[in-house]
């Protein structure tokens, strides 16, 4: 009997052991998932930083572009006799740069000499002795983004704090003819920046290709001119490689994440920087709280094994009934201090259930005291009317397992977010059953699912930046154009000739409207509180096609739209559904543009209704998905793109979003590409006539478009 003891024992111990193993294993694993989910959310807003950087970069460089062209134009007239069209000239330069919105500082036109020849500041001065005047004199090239000036005199060409983007003027006859200078603004573009950071520590900055500082978000001064970034990075971003990384910030001397890219054009680089201190500390003491909990539940384990074999050596009842009693005692300790609420109901075919128990830190999961939650009900008084309780008793006795996501009622007004999951666990046999289950609080889960859609909403506007400067640039120009035109037949009298041109303005006033109303919309979101209402599916596809049409066009794709007629009117949110679409057809832009020359480029977007479900498609001709991924297409951080070309988190938010409308997405490989088909309830008729009328301007019901509708 000993010796069989000591074998009992030595089991036991191996077990415990193991046991200890296994959950320090979990705790290592959860503190190393916390810490990689904090690193890669810097790095997503480092990386989303940046490209807004990088938009505001080129939206800069753009105005200095057609001041440099204005500047051009009156260089390019200066005999005796052409006096007037440079008058006309200088007015149209020193509109532009009113209008830069504080982007550029003056323009100044210098001759073969380096002789200051015009500037919109009305100063004199030589621009001979400057670097950059001299390269101009030696070679053609390009325009240059030339380093900063510092605090020069204020009689001087470019006096202040100026980035000064210069171009030679090629001479009538050939030749060097001098050059044009447009000078933007340090402290306009120092504003503009600082609203990209949204946090404390967070930087966005714009440098020179060469590396060294141009502006950054704030306290430009002190750090303007030196080289931030080594020849390393710049040879990674010259081979197209992704430049995020970890380090200590050379601009706040912080532990950041870091993303640098590259300006199109290749002139400048957008710098973005998320700090990681909170969140790395937050990381590290979660890593702690999970080793304390498994040295607590691997206590809890030996104190169990102990009691147990308390009970197998006790040699009477009352000692072996004292050691169950001790160890279930010790049970109901561990699960009164769970962050969860376990609970036992007996529930009948009805779905009405009856308490059989419950165990659990009730206040930190509901936010009550325990003395305000009733004991024999699911807090039915506290939780949202929408919360159908008795329908998941129902469907965990008929289904076997439900779940449930549901809002309660908080002391201070407020709501909380909890998931009550459910799993029968005997099946009686007059048709009721017993139901375990636990209840948790998803509050945080909720709000990061939140910022999770609002990183995809942010990451998509930076991928349609593009696009849509190239749409709104449209109407500026043409407004632009026309306004000149305007005030030149203004002087000449001819009014019928300005009212055209006014008429004119208009119209591209209200396309840029539009365009911007999408944008605000789609950037706003939802609330989680809203419940699903009628949307259009041309109100949607319309919004889509609207933010992205420019990027489509640029990648050459042919879009065809057929939705009628006439369009389904579904149950749903326009937003979401927007988001899953862009994701979509983002996707389709990137598979038709790796196609070879020559290959067709095509988008077509279809519905059918069938039964009462509405069917979105979104099929295009870039080759299809690999068989491997197909099937996991819809999990997260899988892709089939390189690592610079975005995280793998996009369908399985598309997957997420149309979940939350009651829909479906369903992806499958058909004819010369891939195939995505969403899935939504037809709204009922008088709400579909509401929402029908609304979409009576939106999108042609069949219609073909290389990138956009108008």
């Amino acid at each position: 009997m000993p010796r069989r003891r000591r074998w009992s024992a030595f089991l036991a111990g191996c077990a415990g052991l193991l046991a200890l193993l296994l959950l320090w294993s979990g705790a290592e694993t959860i503190g190393e998932h916390v810490e990689s989910d904090a690193l890669e959310a810097a790095q997503q807003r480092a990386d989303a930083i940046a490209e807004v950087a990088s938009q505001f970069a080129q939206r800069a460089l753009a105005a200095a572009r057609d001041a440099q062209a204005l500047a051009g134009h009156w260089a390019s007239h200066r005999a005796p006799e052409e006096a007037a069209i440079r008058a006309e000239v200088a007015t149209l330069l020193a509109d532009h740069i009113a209008q830069s919105g504080g982007a550029i500082a003056r323009v100044a036109i210098a001759d073969a000499a380096g002789t200051v020849i015009w500037s919109s500041a009305a100063r004199e001065g030589s621009v001979a002795d400057k670097p950059w005047f001299r390269a101009h004199t030696a070679s053609a090239g390009p325009a240059r983004v030339n380093p900063t000036i510092g605090t020069a005199p204020a009689d001087a060409a470019l006096p202040g704090w100026t980035i000064p983007v210069s171009a030679r003027i090629e001479a009538p006859g050939g030749g060097f003819g001098g050059v044009v200078v447009v000078a933007l603004d340090i402290g306009g573009l120092e504003q503009a920046l600082a609203g990209l950071a949204h946090r404390p520590g967070e930087v966005a900055a714009i440098l020179r290709q060469e590396g060294d500082l141009l502006v950054r978000s704030a306290g430009t001064a002190r750090l303007v001119g030196q080289a931030l970034v080594t020849e390393r990075a710049r040879a990674a971003l010259l081979n197209g490689e992704t430049t995020p990384f970890r380090s200590h910030s050379p601009l706040t001397g912080e532990e950041v994440m870091i993303s640098l890219r590259t300006v199109p054009g290749g002139t400048m680089l957008a710098l973005g920087s998320a700090p990681l201190g909170p969140d790395l500390a937050y990381a590290k003491r979660v890593h702690a709280w999970a080793r304390v909990a498994a040295l607590v539940a691997w206590g809890a384990l030996v104190l169990l094994l102990l009691a147990g074999f308390a009970v197998l050596r006790g040699r009477n009842d009352r000692r072996e009934l004292a050691a169950q009693q001790a160890g279930r005692a010790e049970i109901e300790r561990l699960l009164a201090g769970l962050p969860a609420i376990v609970f036992l109901r007996e529930v009948g075919p009805d779905g009405t259930a009856r308490h059989l128990y419950r165990n659990g830190d009730s206040a930190a999961v509901s936010g009550w005291p325990e003395e305000a939650l009733p004991r024999r009900q699911p807090w039915a008084d506290l939780a949202d009317p929408e919360a159908d309780f008795e329908g998941i008793y129902q469907r965990a006795l008929v289904e076997g397992q439900a779940v449930m996501d549901w809002r309660m009622r908080q002391p201070d007004g407020g709501w909380a977010w909890m998931r009550s999951t459910l799993r029968l666990l005997e099946r009686l046999p007059d048709g009721r059953g017993l139901v375990v289950g636990y209840i948790v609080n998803i509050t945080a889960e909720r709000a990061a699912e939140a910022r999770a859609l609002a990183a995809s909403r942010l990451a998509s506007l930076g991928e349609m930046g593009a696009g849509l400067a190239h749409e709104l640039r449209q109407p500026l120009t043409a407004i632009s154009l026309a306004a000149g035109v305007a005030v030149m037949a203004a002087k000449r009298g001819d009014n019928d000739r300005v009212l055209q041109r006014l008429d004119r303005i208009l119209d591209q006033v209200k396309r840029g409207s539009a365009i911007i109303d999408y944008l605000r919309r789609f950037a706003r979101g939802r609330e989680d509180s809203e419940g699903l209402v009628p949307v259009n599916l041309a109100d949607a596809v319309n919004g889509a096609l609207t933010l992205c049409g420019g990027a489509l066009a640029e990648a050459g794709a042919e879009v065809l739209v057929t939705l009628g007629p006439p369009a389904p009117v579904v149950l749903g949110h326009a937003v979401p559904i927007e988001q899953v679409l862009l994701n979509l057809l983002f996707n389709a832009r990137d598979a038709v543009a790796a196609l070879p020359p020559g290959a067709p480029r095509q988008i077509a977007i279809t519905t059918a209704v069938e039964d009462g479900i509405a069917r979105l498609t979104v099929a295009d001709t870039g080759g299809g998905i690999p068989p491997a991924v197909l099937s996991r297409v819809f999990e997260p951080f899988v892709t089939t793109k390189g690592p610079d070309r975005g995280a793998g988190l996009g369908l399985s938010i598309c997957h997420g979003l149309m979940r939350s409308m009651g829909g479906g997405i369903v992806a499958e490989n058909a004819g010369a590409g891939a195939r995505f088909t969403l899935s939504l309830a037809i709204a009922p008729d008088g709400a579909a006539d509401g929402a029908a009328d609304g979409a009576a301007d939106g999108v042609t019901e069949d219609a073909a478009t290389p990138g956009a509708p108008g």
